[in-house]
């Protein structure tokens, strides 16, 4: 489909000012691609007859999510970068488990903040299981996100071609893949189960939050998405980012959205191969890769002011940080004293979630519902959890419960307990969840 440069040029600034995508002269045949399938899908007569539609329609609507999805290119295949797949496997990924071993603290928390079809948080995965001979005495999150319903469907059933494995060692083929017939592969059970997939728009404000999880990571891999934002839509995904990374976090992207610039305040580390970026302790020295500390306990630097943080604000602060072990300790203090602190209980859900303890995060949410229940936040929470235990049908439920709750509320109002996520956003997410196939 050719567009006339009229329709393009209205086309580029919707797109960009909604989706934070940009087409440059280049990128022009991926644009009239794309919006081809769009028009087709949505039973359109015509480009400029779509755009109209599109442009009245509200941020949420699933449509824009419809469209994102083909614009955005999604291939990949397994172990891609070598340099960098060497990187984690041979100094970052050792010493931070080194470091953890000797803190006592056996958790990892890893982001594929672009998983398309989950061959990269598989081999993100098949790395962890390679390194850790104590897997099962570790609390894993390997967190795996994308715009595309139908690229996580993909990645969840776990199902592969040859071609997707042309990186991949034989030895790791052997090991960690089963042949269906044909040049079909499936990925192992085990390695399908260590990954959570989970819908989320890079270029929206629905992170860092402990409502998507997406909080107090260790890496995060954001590859070959940012160079396809609006300069404003980079840099503001890219200070969510950073937020969503722990003190000596990791960020890695494409050597094409390498831009010391555009990811200040992150530390440029060379290795062989690669480089990654790295999120500095406050006020620390710039340390050699090999120097991963764990975040220290919280302590006050000066006696209390007059005025303290309150428990919960700490908590959530001490959450962000990775210290899970006190702030798990403040809720539960505030919940001593107020048994019907429902934010309590959703600050408590939300730790015990990134600490593997799943029937506890959902005791803690079920408290929230009975005390509130119109709390779009707990059953979104709890919808998630659901999903991610593969109780599909029962995690509809929630977030079609989340959808009954908000869709009347103003989009922009702030949701109680969603950790500054609007209304709109919110519902956008669970209608998100909504799309994955039963």
């Amino acid at each position: 489909m050719k567009l006339s440069d009229d329709v393009r040029r209205e086309a580029q600034i919707l797109i960009a000012r909604r989706l934070g995508l940009a087409f440059p002269e280049d990128r022009h045949a991926d644009l009239e691609r794309g919006l081809a399938r769009a028009v087709r899908g949505a039973s359109m007569p015509s480009p400029d007859a779509y755009l109209s539609w599109l442009a009245a329609l509200p941020d949420e609507s699933p449509e824009w999510r419809r469209l994102a999805a083909h614009l955005t290119v999604g291939e990949t295949y397994f172990f891609r970068d070598q340099g960098c797949f060497e990187a984690l496997e041979q100094q970052i990924l050792p010493d931070l488990i080194a470091a953890r071993r000797s803190a006592g603290n056996l958790r990892l928390r890893l982001w594929s903040a672009a998983c398309a079809t989950g061959e990269e948080p598989y081999s993100l995965a098949i790395l962890l299981d390679c390194l850790l001979p104590d897997l099962a005495d570790w609390v894993l999150t390997i967190l795996a996100t994308d715009i595309n319903p139908e690229a996580l469907e993909s990645a969840r059933r776990g199902l592969y071609r040859q071609w997707s494995l042309r990186e991949t060692p034989a030895w790791i083929r052997d090991r960690y893949f089963h042949r269906q017939g044909g040049e079909t592969l499936e990925v192992d059970l085990r390695i399908r189960r260590m990954v959570t997939f989970a819908p989320l728009n890079l270029a929206e404000d629905g992170y860092p939050s402990v409502v998507t999880n997406t909080t107090a990571m260790d890496l995060i891999f954001c590859r070959n998405v940012l160079m396809y934002f609006t300069d404003e839509a980079q840099r503001a995904s890219v200070g969510r980012l950073q937020r969503a990374l722990l003190p000596e976090g990791w960020l890695v992207v494409s050597p094409a959205e390498a831009s010391i610039d555009l990811l200040k305040p992150l530390t440029p580390v060379n290795f062989r191969g690669a480089i990654l970026y790295r999120k500095e302790q406050p006020s620390a020295v710039s340390p050699q890769p090999s120097a991963i500390v764990p975040s220290p306990p919280f302590a006050f630097p000066h006696p209390p002011s007059p005025n303290p943080q309150p428990p919960l604000d700490r908590a959530r602060a001490l959450a962000d940080q990775g210290n899970l072990e006190e702030a798990w300790r403040l809720c539960t203090r505030a919940l001593a004293q107020n048994g019907l602190d429902t934010e309590a209980y959703l600050l408590l859900a939300a730790i015990c979630q990134e600490r593997g303890e799943i029937a506890e995060a959902l005791q803690a949410l079920r408290r929230v519902i009975y005390l509130a229940p119109d709390s779009a936040s707990a059953y979104f929470l709890m919808g998630s959890l659901l999903f991610r235990q593969g109780k599909r049908s029962q995690g509809r439920r929630s977030m079609e419960t989340v959808v009954n709750l908000l869709q009347s509320v103003p989009s922009d109002e702030a949701v109680a307990g969603s950790d500054g996520l609007t209304a709109g956003r919110l519902l956008e997410t669970a209608r998100e969840y909504l799309e994955l196939r039963s």
